[in-house]
């Protein structure tokens, strides 16, 4: 297959130039309709009669096809993001009709447990989050390239006409409302490009409007016959179901797979150019890039590269040029994370080296050969839909347009857990008697000792938690069915089922363990200066860490030397090792209501500093309120052997059990 290395061939033009500069501005928002007004209105006003499937359907379609139509001079990929909240998630005038309040309410009382787990009272953080966060997933929308949603509404009608099934027949209805709302909002679309083209100024601005008419009133209705149509019904199917489920981490997926084969025939038949197809890829990721602007953390992940469903290499001329055009964009989103594998040619690992270097430090490189083994290990999936991976926004992982939208929820601080079992529950940070538990450390007959009551304590806090997220789960099925969503994720069309209501082939949940490092480096100077032919008694430790190691001056400094996992120390490193073990042997024990699993997705985003405030000093040396370390990276106070040790530290770990995903994190000087 031809590869395209040379990113001189793409040139930013002024056209786009002036595009970026527009799209940034309109990224403090768009005017769109008061959505959240609109919604509510129909809801419970004109529709509050209707069975409650047809009410979430109706409202939402008409807030939709409310929206203004907005186009712009210059741009050959049309329609915009409208930012607004989502009612039917959270807003607590909707009350048990928003999935959210509801969902709060049922944990309050049905899991009593979570209560102090997750309080955040007392100037002190949560231990483990008591909520949920949707999205972090990606849907087939090659469905609607191939079909249009003509295609795709057919489809429904037929297995509507199919099944007597009344639960399926309220899906598939209310599947077609809101694909009819998606083909009424691009009629108008539309009929404003006529408009525009009434009031053209000369034959160049005519012919440019007419080409956009022409795509527009094929697509997203019909199947796409060329790559522009293909980048067109994307972002306008793109900008319908972010409408529809606005949140953060929802992603394009894989898009170098199913863009490749629209523009494959024109581009190797010259009628198409790099620099003209380029510049489709530009504008596109302008437009993704437009929601997320001013606010980096809703993260929206293109993953291009790695291997196909059989295993074969997957990485097309798209794939570089993707990375090629968001180098010169310069832009944070939507973010381009590259998968790498042993089947892929030298000159893609060589171009994601390059990207290392040259892609100002948003390159995020994810192994297929581990991840694949650790998807699949005990016939979680087949190697087919794992090999389907993506990440939805920071590095979650999951089968592109194959799983619900809890697959990532929830963040716990596990060296907070550590902490209030070595003082018995005391919160350092603020003194208060924070949690029943075990301790203090002079209580514990032995270092194993200390260790099941630290493992137990997890246990509790993660089942707990798993427990709430059946409640979520059961909640954003009956309040937020995501019809237009769950109709490009499989298998619901052939369940009759939306996402959350057992409509997704892989229902998996996750979650972000934190601070296992913290966690291992701690416990790993608890055995080492109290039970091994240890250095000081557990009174005096405790002493130290309630002063935060004012006044212990030479205890503190005798920690500080204790090795940490990342020195290359066989029994520090084993500590990790055991730590990570624990973990994940309580995510694998647990089955939610789906009979699926909660993988653990190991990262750390912007946490480390959050997590890291709401703790007291610890046994490893560590100083009260600083950062916890990031995702499996050894602390920076761990790598005193260099980078490679720490590497040989890590490889050590049993990755392959990380389902979800595990992240490292290098911080190497540019010149070396």
């Amino acid at each position: 297959m031809a590869v395209l290395v040379d990113r001189q061939r793409f040139t930013l033009t002024s056209r786009i130039r002036a595009l970026a500069a527009a799209a940034a501005e309109r990224a403090k928002g768009a005017p769109g309709v008061n959505r959240t007004a609109v919604q509510t209105e129909a809801y419970f006003g004109g529709y509050a009669e209707l069975p409650l499937w047809e009410r979430q359907a109706r409202s939402l379609a008409d807030a939709m096809v409310a929206e203004p139509v907005l186009l712009f001079p210059g741009e050959r990929v049309n329609g915009i993001f409208y930012h607004g909240a989502d009612p039917q998630w959270h807003d607590p005038a909707w009350g048990e009709h928003s999935a959210s309040i509801a969902a709060w309410r049922r944990v309050a009382a049905e899991v009593p447990e979570m209560t102090p787990l997750a309080d955040q009272g007392g100037g002190e953080s949560f231990i483990i989050d008591g909520g949920a966060a949707p999205g972090h997933i990606a849907w087939n929308y090659d469905l609607v390239l191939a079909l249009g949603v003509r295609g795709l509404a057919e489809q429904h009608r037929q297995a509507l006409a199919a099944t007597a099934d009344p639960r399926a027949r309220e899906y598939y209805q209310g599947v077609l409302i809101l694909l009819d709302a998606v083909l009424e909002w691009n009629r108008r679309h539309v009929e404003a490009l006529r408009a525009m083209l009434s009031e053209a100024d000369g034959d160049t601005e005519r012919s440019f409007i007419e080409r956009n008419l022409r795509i527009m009133e094929q697509v997203p209705a019909r199947p796409a016959r060329s790559f522009h149509e293909a980048v067109q019904s994307f972002n306008f199917q793109w900008l319908a179901v972010m409408y529809e489920a606005p949140y953060g981490g929802n992603s394009p997926g894989r898009l170098d797979q199913l863009l490749w084969p629209y523009l494959q025939p024109e581009y190797e038949a010259g009628l198409l150019s790099y620099q003209d197809a380029a510049e489709l890829i530009a504008e596109l990721f302008l437009k993704i890039d437009e929601r997320v602007h001013l606010s980096d953390g809703h993260v929206n992940t293109i993953v291009v590269g790695g291997v196909t469903p059989a295993g074969g290499d997957a990485v097309n001329p798209l794939s570089y040029m993707m990375l090629d055009v968001f180098e010169q964009l310069d832009l944070t989103h939507p973010a381009v994370y590259t998968r790498v594998s042993e089947a892929n040619p030298p000159e893609w690992h060589e171009r994601c080296v390059a990207y290392l270097v040259t892609g100002g430090n948003r390159a995020q490189i994810l192994a297929d050969e581990p991840i694949l083994r650790a998807m699949t290990r005990g016939g979680r999936m087949p190697y087919a839909d794992a090999a389907r991976y993506m990440c939805g926004g920071c590095m979650e992982i999951g089968p592109h347009g194959l799983n619900s939208d809890l697959l990532f929820s929830f963040i716990y601080n596990i060296p907070k857990t550590l902490e209030l079992v070595l003082t018995g529950g005391e919160c350092l940070t603020t003194g208060r008697q924070r949690l029943d538990v075990p301790g203090p450390l002079g209580e514990f007959d032995g270092f194993e000792a200390l260790y099941a009551a630290f493992e137990a304590e997890m246990r509790r806090a993660l089942l707990a938690k798993f427990r709430c997220l059946d409640i979520w789960s059961e909640e954003m099925a009956r309040c937020r069915p995501l019809f237009l969503l769950s109709s490009m994720v499989g298998d619901c069309l052939e369940r009759g089922r939306s996402q959350q209501d057992g409509g997704a082939r892989y229902a998996d949940y996750g979650g972000t363990p934190l601070g296992i490092q913290n966690a291992a480096d701690a416990l790993y100077a608890v055995q080492r200066a109290i039970f091994d032919g240890g250095f000081c008694t557990p009174d005096e430790l405790l002493a130290a860490l309630r002063d935060d190691f004012v006044g212990h001056a030479p205890l503190h400094r005798r920690l500080l030397t204790i090795p940490k996992y990342g020195a290359g120390d066989a029994g520090a490193d084993a500590m990790m090792g055991r730590v990570l073990r624990s973990v994940l042997a309580i995510f694998d024990s647990w089955r939610n209501r789906h009979g699926r699993f909660v993988k653990p997705i190991i990262f750390t985003f912007v946490w480390a500093p959050q997590m890291g405030r709401s703790l007291g000093a610890s046994p490893d040396g560590r100083r009260a309120g600083q950062p916890i370390g990031h995702g499996l990276t050894p602390q920076a106070c761990g790598m005193t052997r260099g980078l490679t040790a720490s590497i040989e530290s890590y490889v050590k770990l049993p990755n392959e059990l990380v389902s979800g995903g595990a992240s490292t994190m290098w911080d190497i000087d540019a010149a070396w």
